[in-house]
């Protein structure tokens, strides 16, 4: 499923974010030492900030440059919304904007 960028409205795909988390932390921390096993919560540490920053940033977040286009129109605005009111809920803002484009709304 795809989230909108919030001041563009581009479409990305949700896992883009958990992508940027790894690249920018190569050595994945979340994999607890020497077991090799993952921890969600040290993991939602890295997340929860990426996904907050995407929220302010937008498209950026990723190296990209916003769609001066699509800027501000109905899928960034309820984009925007929608990280307003469900928070770091990546999963639900994702299937409200599916269902948002579902119904023609974006």
């Amino acid at each position: 499923m795809d989230i909108r960028c919030p001041i563009c409205g581009e479409p990305w795909d949700i896992d883009e974010i958990h992508y940027e988390v790894e690249h920018q932390n190569p050595g994945k921390p979340w994999y607890e030492w020497p077991s090799n096993k993952y921890n969600q919560s040290i993991y939602d540490k890295y997340f929860q900030p990426m996904t907050a920053e995407f929220r302010k940033k937008g498209c950026e977040v990723f190296g990209c440059s916003h769609n001066e286009v699509t800027k501000g129109k109905n899928a960034a605005k309820l984009s925007g919304m929608l990280f307003d009111v469900l928070g770091d809920d990546v999963d639900g803002i994702a299937s409200e904007l599916d269902d948002a484009e579902f119904l023609g709304l974006i």
